[in-house]
């Protein structure tokens, strides 16, 4: 229950705060720790959505550590590098959350900041998962696990992509969809063009990789059990691609990029679950074993 709630808050966290950074809100509370400096600040939708981003990390925070630290217990040598990373990537991921605000959203650290979160996540899955008792942590490199976890390394550096195209404000350096520009290839490639261009490129990437995974789980006997998620996982990349059109031909509707934000980490999500079955039937222990 515990590791539910954490991954559900961390969720909703990044996606309060793709909601902020749609809205426009990220410097509402000018200052941090504080806002505006008041624990409580001054009521304006503005500043209580940015003020609410920070409420949802503090208590996201506590249910980490408290997740991390019962984790850890219970997990034996290897596998205590899970919960030990998580809450220092969390001091780190505080640490910058303070400084996007003081530096007033800087383009790369802003980006940095949503990719640490978004790593963040993926380990509060992997110790929700994995409770350390009923079901033994584990970790492979191998076989089909392997190319689960490499295709979700492509769609993590997608997502970081999306995230620096987002905050470069290149969301509409290609206002038009399926072509940019007017052109399948815009007629100069640099700056905001390249950026949003690339992430366009690699979506397709991205939609044509989902394809061959399920191929390859749908012609694997051993992978049948993973064939919904494979399936699952195709057709969240396709809605993906329509979502992403949705953003661009709205104009960057926060709804429209909040949704955007959504499916990619329902895509993460599907990919973990992949990876860990696979993991779990390479039977590839991440733990020193009980005396």
């Amino acid at each position: 229950m515990l590791g539910r709630v954490t991954v559900g808050l961390l969720f909703l966290l990044l996606v309060w705060g793709n909601l902020v950074a749609g809205l426009k809100a990220g410097l509402a509370c000018p200052d941090w720790p504080l806002c505006h400096g008041k624990i409580l600040p001054p009521f304006r939708w503005d500043i209580y959505m940015e003020f609410g981003h920070r409420v949802i990390a503090a208590v996201a925070s506590i249910f980490l550590a408290v997740l991390a630290a019962r984790r850890f217990r219970r997990y034996d040598g290897a596998a205590r590098a899970v919960p030990v990373l998580a809450l220092l990537l969390l001091l780190v991921e505080i640490g910058m959350g303070g400084a996007v605000v003081l530096l007033e959203i800087p383009v790369r650290l802003t980006t940095v900041h949503f990719m640490t979160g978004v790593l963040v996540f993926l380990l509060a899955f992997y110790m929700m998962t994995f409770d350390g008792e009923r079901d033994r942590p584990v970790f492979t490199f191998r076989g089909p696990a392997a190319l689960f976890l490499s295709v979700a390394a492509l769609v993590f550096s997608q997502s970081a992509l999306g995230a620096y195209v987002r905050h470069l404000d290149a969301g509409l350096a290609c206002p038009d969809f399926p072509a940019c520009l007017g052109k399948w290839v815009p007629p100069f490639l640099a700056g905001p063009v390249l950026a949003h261009f690339s992430h366009r490129t690699l979506g397709y990437l991205v939609l044509l990789t989902a394809a061959m995974v399920y191929l390859v789980v749908l012609r694997d006997p051993r992978q049948r059990g993973n064939r919904p998620l494979a399936l699952s996982f195709l057709l969240l990349v396709a809605a993906q691609v329509g979502v992403g059109a949705l953003v661009v031909l709205s104009g960057l509707h926060y709804l429209a990029t909040a949704l955007h934000l959504t499916v990619a980490l329902g895509m993460l999500s599907v990919l973990a679950h992949l990876w860990l079955n696979a993991a779990r039937a390479e039977g590839a222990a991440l733990f020193l074993p009980r005396s």
